[in-house]
């Protein structure tokens, strides 16, 4: 299978790699920035890619959502395959982009988009297939476990920590979608739509670990207990709810002990009962393995027959997670959606205790 890599960041670096050390693919084209296409397989032209009849898939590792929504649609039109690993891109067209790969009879495959090398999408997609998924949560983000994690163990404040993840790569210079939630989001909205086969909505509650401190973590270990940024979704028939929340733990729990940078998913079903995924959530190692494994199942998928797999008609229900809030020295019940809105608009740390995960 012939290739073109939009893209030769630290994940683009290790794809072009492997895929140059494997007798199965020819990587043709490198899209890369004005000034650093230096090497004979590299260009700064995309047009010169997506017109290339020899090209076959298009996998896209840029950062952000634009160009690469664009890059991929018009990738998908051109009638390539396309594996990415941006989630904010393919968020923001999921509907548009799978639609359109439907009726092309071509795969869209975005396995590193949602976990790094962990193929929580693969067991999704096979859990799918014989259970009804009811319930997906878990730690989705290494940034925020590696501060919280590190906090737990050294007893340090926020503040320090956040620049060691920094320092270390785990966290961008700008730390706000990982300290939101808002990279979260992206995953548990990915992950929600494989496992319920639907298309879920983009307005559910979040909130992030900005306003963690030391002594809020002090207080819980007290109680036996310790928070972790979860991804949360539920469903109940044709009804669902997602959302972003610290969500308080037992320490006896398997998330309380993930350490730094790890990520644990949990997929609940009907019949298979409770699967946990844990691995490396982000490197550009193990990443760039997650997209590989996608480029070589296309390559030996027969060919598509253009069936709508997300086309479950849902409705979105925020009752389906409710439970206790921790804000601001007061216990209260609600909605994650209730106590979200409160937790914000009072500028206060919001600890989830959920009822029914």
């Amino acid at each position: 299978m012939r290739i073109a890599v939009l893209g030769h960041g630290v994940i683009g670096r290790h794809v072009c790699a492997t895929l140059e050390a494997s007798p199965a693919h020819e990587l043709k084209w490198i899209l890369e920035r004005p000034g650093l296409d230096t090497e004979p397989k590299m260009t700064s032209d995309v047009g010169k890619i997506l017109s290339d009849p020899e090209v076959e898939l298009v996998c896209d590792i840029l950062p952000g959502t634009h160009p690469s929504y664009e890059y991929m649609k018009m990738a998908l039109e051109a009638g390539k395959h396309v594996v990415t690993v941006n989630k904010a891109a393919l968020c923001f067209g999921f509907k548009e982009l799978v639609e359109l790969a439907e009726r092309n009879g071509l795969f869209l495959r975005y396995e590193a988009a949602c976990g790094g090398t962990i193929p929580d999408i693969a067991e999704t997609l096979k859990l799918a297939q014989t259970n009804e998924i009811e319930a997906i949560y878990g730690i989705m983000n290494g940034t925020t476990n590696f501060i919280i994690d590190k906090m737990n163990r050294e007893g340090a404040e926020f503040e320090p920590t956040l620049r060691e993840a920094q320092r270390l790569g785990y966290a961008e210079a700008d730390p706000t979608a990982d300290l939101s939630g808002f990279d979260v989001k992206n995953k548990i909205i990915i992950i929600s739509n494989t496992a319920y086969k639907c298309y879920c909505t983009s307005e559910f509650p979040m909130c992030g670990i900005q306003h963690l401190t030391k002594e809020l973590l002090d207080d819980f270990a007290r109680q036996g207990k310790t928070v972790k940024l979860f991804g949360l979704s539920v469903r109940r028939g044709n009804r669902y709810a997602i959302g972003v929340a610290p969500v308080v733990l037992p320490m006896t729990a398997l998330e309380a002990h993930v350490p730094t940078n790890f990520n644990l998913f949990t997929l609940r079903a009907d019949k298979a009962g409770e699967i946990k995924l844990y691995g490396q959530g982000a490197g550009g190692v193990p990443t760039a393995d997650a997209v590989v494994r996608d480029i070589t199942a296309i390559a030996e998928a027969p060919a598509r027959t253009g069936e709508a797999y997300f086309s479950r008609p849902m409705v979105y229900d925020p009752s389906l997670l409710f439970g206790k809030g921790y804000i601001g020295g007061t216990v209260k019940e609600g909605t994650l959606d209730e106590l979200c809105r409160q937790a914000l608009a009072a500028g206060q740390f919001l600890a989830f205790e959920p009822d029914n995960l």
